[in-house]
């Protein structure tokens, strides 16, 4: 099992005592919600990959607002003469880019029709996934950050919610893992004392914050 960024991927591995193949099955989750599972041999290796392509598309997205649209190909005229043409591969885009591509074996062990079908039916579930503010905030909160930041041997883990910027955070310019550091001004105390020389305590607060793309404030806590 691996989590990334609100994405849980699962994967397991099925069989029959009738046979000596095996065959995989993998889960594509963001957060709770199931969005697709993969049948083939090779699912854990494609669930990998959607992992990889996913993570670059949403670092290229100039927002959290991501777009999910289907290519499916043409039939094969020279087919359509004589009965059903046969099954071609069908390609889920996230921003014009290919996240999946639905196989007709993915189609036979979904038993569904054609591979559009289950693209199809996949995409839907996605875009409802990405539609949902949640499910946003869980993929593009930690997006480029760390899981975890370590600081004068403290183990700080990054919450699952951005703070509100109430402009209590400063920085001395402080960096782990090449990213600026910032704090919270402790409650009761005056911002504009700490505005010109702000400098990190010793020992370091509880909670420290990242800037991620969006410029959201990140927290680690202990």
């Amino acid at each position: 099992m691996a989590r990334w960024a609100g994405i849980l991927l699962v994967g397991g591995l099925m069989g029959s005592w009738r046979s000596e193949a095996t065959w995989a099955e993998s889960e594509f989750r963001v957060g709770s919600e199931l969005v697709l599972t993969l049948r083939t041999p090779d699912a854990p290796a494609r669930l990998r990959l959607l992992k990889q392509r996913l993570e670059e598309i949403l670092l290229q997205a100039s927002s959290p607002q991501v777009q999910v649209s289907l290519d499916i190909p043409s039939p094969n005229p020279s087919t359509t003469g004589s009965g059903d043409p046969p099954a071609q591969a069908a390609r889920i885009l996230l921003n014009q880019q290919l996240l999946l591509e639905v196989t007709p074996a993915d189609a036979e062990a979904h038993a569904a029709p054609q591979p559009a079908d289950l693209a199809r039916i996949w995409a839907d579930r996605l875009q409802t996934v990405f539609n949902q503010e949640s499910s946003r905030q869980q993929l593009f909160l930690g997006l480029g950050l760390p899981p975890h930041l370590t600081w004068q041997g403290r183990l700080y883990r990054r919450a699952e919610r951005a703070a509100a910027d109430t402009g209590r955070f400063v920085t001395d310019g402080t960096r782990i893992q090449d990213h600026v550091v910032y704090w919270e001004i402790p409650s009761g105390e005056n911002p504009f004392d700490f505005t010109d020389k702000p400098t990190l305590s010793d020992p370091p607060p509880e909670r420290l914050f990242l800037l991620n793309r969006h410029r959201q404030f990140v927290p680690y806590e202990l």
